[in-house]
């Protein structure tokens, strides 16, 4: 768990989902050394290998009903 997650808990009252998902964040983060381009090119690979699109932030037209 990183520190300031650590001292957030220590400093206030929170819920235990909450504590879990910060738990699971740091340890995800911490798989990759914390390194958001390596956590997310692991994304892209998984997601090419599972043959759906998880996001797709480009912009398309909408056609109208």
């Amino acid at each position: 768990m990183s520190e300031s997650t650590k001292e957030f808990i220590a400093n206030r009252s929170t819920d235990l989902v909450l504590q879990e998902i910060w738990h699971i964040k740091d340890t995800l983060s911490a798989s990759y050394g914390h390194d958001v381009h390596r956590l997310f090119a692991e994304a892209r690979k998984r997601e090419k290998l599972s043959g759906h699109t998880v996001v797709n932030l480009q912009k398309t037209s909408r056609q109208k009903a």
